[in-house]
């Protein structure tokens, strides 16, 4: 301790010895002199004497007054005793928080001094344990004064490490400390915008509310304008409260874009899906899940192929899981789910008031979220032309503008696509672009449906089975020889999702240990001589709305022109027509 102000005892030292005209030395808890005066400063940085009158002052944390040098009992066994030609001395031990950190003595050397010494003994005594005093309180400021810097470097480098940024302000709203993300972010120099108000940042609105809300504000979305550049922040505000006066608050920045990529990223790990999780044994089967997995950690698009409800998207995931991009964002979009007038907003995202509704802050499109991941387009063919020409140029470009956007975003997600149609015949009917089809479909995988798989309808079954009694704490056991029979017989044209709700359906009806025809009777339209019999009303109106529309979308087709003309007929919007599209 006492090495962290040696420079001050120095000039502590001479002052002494000019005011009293008595030479001062100073040691240190190992006995080596930090200070001195007379021919004692020649001596600093060397060791006092072992056995010396400082060596029992430290080790005691006693006072000593020696008259007689040399001849006394603590000068005894002094190693300097023989060369020893001081006259007399007075030492006092410098103490700090009970422990004893150094020796502070007055020493003469001339005998004319050291008679005025002895007459005012006591007065000598006194100020030499005060300086020692004096010294103590000094190395007590300058430890607790190191120990604020060091405190206040380990809270800005913290403040720095933080992934989110933070500005201090005081209580006239005036920028007292920016961490480094928002340097960074803001591409700031070091001081720049110190002692400048918030409202530099922050629009008005939100700092305006500052005081009426006692710096008080809990994630709060806001867009800064700054350097030409647009952020989305959710902002929180909190109060520096000391003696129970506000002094200022601390201002944090969540980056919105990163929150939401974040929750994407978290949802989609929790959903991941691999090749060994696709049940499946068949020869047919078993050869798509081999090229499949072939093509996984080549960085190109994938087409899949396939009836409605054939696992295209568990491909997709698989796909994705099994790729370099893993621990990237999937995103799957349904482009026959999408209204038309939305979709170009939905997959590449707005700025502020781009139209009328649009959000204040803009918003991210899901291109945008998953710039670096896996996006799959479901149902490609059911994308309009006008958009099939932008998600072209997204392909080769490998960049996005956001609607009412000047400035373009580069995005680099790996495409698979999907579709239950004959896109070929769709090419040349003129209701899919060329270009783009020969852009997806660099790598063509068909998934064959349930009907051609054979036993793996049996294999699905149980695992769908076992799924079931788990969901439902039931213990049937498996399903009787007659509907195996009839599974493996039934055209299934909704393939493993049909499979999957009808025995969900079947679980919460049956009463027996196994499966019975009677229980599933009605749900599968092959099966059964009088299905009516076994179907509720709210079933047979869903099937009948699925055969119009199904022989409304042969004779109109199925594009969105031609479902906002079934919509018409059928006297409901474009909206409920998709959900029952979807549904079915």
């Amino acid at each position: 301790m006492i090495e962290q102000i040696k420079n001050d005892l120095q000039d502590i030292a001479e002052t002494i010895k000019a005011v009293i005209d008595i030479d001062i030395t100073i040691m240190d808890r190992k006995l080596l002199r930090v200070a001195g005066t007379g021919k004692l400063k020649r001596k600093v940085g060397m060791s006092a004497p072992k056995n010396s009158v400082f060596e029992k002052c430290l080790k005691s944390g006693k006072s000593y007054f020696i008259e007689n040098p040399r001849n006394c009992t603590e000068c005894i066994v002094c190693e300097t005793k023989v060369q020893c030609d001081e006259k007399a001395e007075v030492c006092f031990p410098i103490i700090i928080d009970d422990k004893v950190e150094g020796v502070i003595a007055m020493i003469i050397f001339d005998d004319a001094k050291k008679e005025m010494f002895l007459k005012k003994k006591d007065i000598y005594e006194s100020f030499d344990r005060r300086m020692g005093e004096l010294i103590s309180s000094r190395i007590k400021e300058k430890n607790m004064h190191h120990k604020l810097e060091y405190k206040s470097t380990e809270l800005l480098t913290i403040i720095d490490s933080v992934n989110e940024g933070i500005i201090t302000i005081d209580g006239h709203n005036k920028i007292l400390n920016l961490n480094r993300y928002i340097k960074e972010k803001f591409k700031l120099k070091e001081t720049y915008l110190i002692n400048q108000d918030i409202s530099r940042i922050i629009p008005d609105k939100i700092v305006n509310k500052f005081k009426p809300n006692n710096y008080y504000i809990e994630e709060e979305t806001v867009t800064v304008d700054f350097n030409k550049s647009r952020f989305n922040f959710l902002l929180s505000v909190r109060p520096i409260n000391f003696d129970k006066e506000i002094y200022g608050a601390v201002i944090t920045f969540k980056d919105f874009n990163k929150l939401q990529q974040s929750v994407f990223k978290i949802d989609g790990k929790n959903s991941m899906f691999k090749f060994k999780d696709i049940i499946g044994s068949s020869s047919v089967f078993s050869q798509v899940k081999d090229q499949v997995k072939q093509v996984a950690k080549k960085n190109m698009p994938v087409l899949l192929l396939g009836e409605t409800g054939t696992g295209k998207e568990l491909f997709a995931r698989a796909i994705h899981c099994e790729s370099y991009r893993k621990n990237e964002i999937f995103m799957p979009i349904n482009c026959g789910a999408i209204p038309e007038t939305l979709m170009e907003s939905e997959l590449f995202g707005y700025e502020r008031g781009a139209f009328t509704g649009a959000s204040n802050s803009g918003k991210m499109g899901k291109f945008e979220i998953a710039k670096d991941g896996t996006i799959f387009l479901d149902e490609i063919g059911d994308m309009p032309l006008h958009m099939q020409v932008k998600l072209l140029r997204v392909l080769e470009e490998k960049e996005i503008m956001r609607v009412g956007g000047v400035n373009t975003i580069k995005v680099n997600p790996r495409i698979i696509a999907a579709t239950n149609k004959n896109l070929y015949n769709m090419v040349e009917k003129g209701q899919f672009r060329e270009d783009l089809f020969y852009r997806l479909n660099v790598i063509p995988i068909r998934i064959p449906a349930l009907r051609e798989r054979g036993n793996d309808i049996l294999e699905l079954s149980q695992y769908f089975l076992d799924r079931y009694n788990n969901i439902y704490d039931k213990s049937i056991k498996g399903f009787s020889e007659k509907v195996e029979e009839i599974f493996l017989s039934y055209s299934w044209p909704g393939n493993v999702r049909e499979l999957q709700n009808l025995i969900e359906y079947a679980m919460n009806f049956e009463k027996e240990d196994s499966i019975s025809p009677e229980t599933i009777r009605g749900r599968t339209a092959e099966t059964s001589e009088d299905p009516i019999e076994y179907r509720s009303l709210k079933d047979m109106v869903l099937q009948y709305e699925r055969e119009v529309i199904s022989n409304l979308m042969e004779k109109y087709g199925s594009d969105i022109v031609s479902k906002k003309l079934i919509a018409k007929k059928l006297k409901i919007s474009t909206a409920t027509l998709y959900r029952k599209i979807e549904k079915s």
